[in-house]
């Protein structure tokens, strides 16, 4: 920690993010016990084989459900930017998913378009992914994958509306970056995976060799199917 950094928490003291205790950092010990002992803390590994699927892996830490749904929610939607430093106390020292991004050449967040991060003031999954890149030691690249224009928010559409609303909207640029390379995508909830896959797809067609995808959750629903 610089100079600077001791000074901003002398003045303003890190608060945890899901209890607002102050002065033990951004996740206190009591809260990272509670979460990572619950039924809501996976930790889980998924593969992907199919010819409808450009991901070749995903590596997620929660179910989504409460009280992270609430945590992701507030860090997209109402301007708690300082949340991801919470979310990223789950992601230190995990020898698990250590292991699965040191297998991974260059990350990349899954972009937002420029309206969008101008309302929010940041991407949330960049945020991530930059404390994750520097925790591996991996490479970051955010000028490569781009949102070519402005679709309709998944939130509000069903899992076939959701696969037609991004087709078409993400582009790869810099494509030497990438040739041959392992590709991580960053993004915070993995629902039905359609935005995943279409930058995975477009990620491929440019010379990737490998895209797998990290997320701080996973639809439970979606989890629970899968294992039925």
């Amino acid at each position: 920690m610089n100079l600077l950094d001791t000074v901003l928490n002398f003045i303003f003291p890190p608060t945890c993010g899901f209890c607002d205790k102050m002065g033990e950092g951004y996740l206190c010990q009591e809260c990272k016990q509670k979460i990572a002992n619950s039924n809501i803390y996976f930790n889980q590994l998924d593969f992907y084989q199919n010819e409808d699927t450009f991901i070749d892996e995903h590596f997620y830490l929660f179910s989504y459900t409460e009280p992270i749904r609430e945590k992701i929610l507030q860090y997209k939607f109402e301007d708690k930017a300082y949340l991801s430093n919470t979310i990223y106390e789950f992601f230190m020292n995990n020898e698990k998913l250590y292991g699965f991004l040191k297998k991974y050449d260059i990350i990349i967040p899954i972009p937002i378009s420029l309206s969008r991060k101008r309302e929010r003031g940041y991407n949330q999954s960049e945020l991530l992914a930059r404390k994750v890149s520097k925790m591996a030691g991996i490479s970051i690249e955010m000028q490569v994958l781009k949102k070519a224009k402005n679709n309709q928010p998944q939130s509000s559409l069903n899992k076939e509306q959701r696969r037609e609303n991004v087709k078409n909207v993400y582009k790869v640029q810099n494509e030497l970056k990438i040739q041959n390379k392992k590709i991580l995508l960053l993004d915070d909830i993995y629902t039905t995976g359609s935005t995943a896959n279409e930058c995975a797809r477009v990620l491929k067609v440019a010379g990737s060799q490998t895209v797998g995808i990290l997320t701080i959750a996973s639809d439970l629903e979606k989890y629970q199917k899968r294992k039925e």
